[in-house]
C-alpha cells in the first residue's frame, strides 16, 4: 500500500506540479488511474484555483510552485497556463506512462514511469 501512494503521488507531481493529487484515504488504492478520471480532476482543480474566473492560471493562482509549473505548462511562454497547455502535457504524461495502452495507468506503470523520469531540478538560492 505504502508503494501505492508513493507512486500515484509522484505520478501525479510528475503529471503536473500544480495539480498534484491529495494521498487516497487510507485502505484506497488510486490505481488503475484512468484517463478519464485524470481528466476530470485536472478540469477541477484548474476551475479551483482559477480565482479570477479568467479561464488562466498566473503565478499567483498558481501558489508555490508557479515557477516549475509555469516552466513545465506553459507551452506558448505567455506567463500563464490555460486549461488546454495543462491538459495537453499532463494527458501526454498519461499517455507515455499507459504503457500497455489500455486507457488506464496500473501501479506498476506508474512506477516505472517514475523509474525512468530524471531527478526534479534542485531550486537555485540567490
Amino acid at each position: 500500500m505504502k508503494t501505492s501512494v508513493l507512486a500515484a503521488a509522484a505520478f501525479a507531481a510528475l503529471a503536473a506540479p500544480a495539480f498534484a493529487q491529495p494521498a487516497p484515504a487510507p485502505g484506497a488504492s488510486p490505481f488503475p488511474m484512468s484517463r478519464a478520471s485524470v481528466q476530470q480532476q485536472i478540469q477541477g482543480r484548474f476551475g479551483t484555483r482559477d480565482a479570477n474566473h479568467d479561464g488562466f492560471l498566473d503565478s499567483a493562482e498558481l501558489g508555490t510552485g508557479a515557477a516549475m509549473a509555469l516552466g513545465r505548462l506553459d507551452a506558448d511562454h505567455d506567463g500563464k497556463v490555460s486549461l488546454a497547455e495543462v491538459n495537453q502535457r499532463t494527458l501526454a504524461d498519461f499517455d507515455r506512462a499507459d504503457a500497455n495502452h489500455d486507457g488506464s495507468v496500473s501501479e506498476a506503470e506508474a512506477e516505472a514511469m517514475m523509474a525512468a523520469a530524471p531527478p526534479p531540478p534542485q531550486p537555485q538560492g540567490n
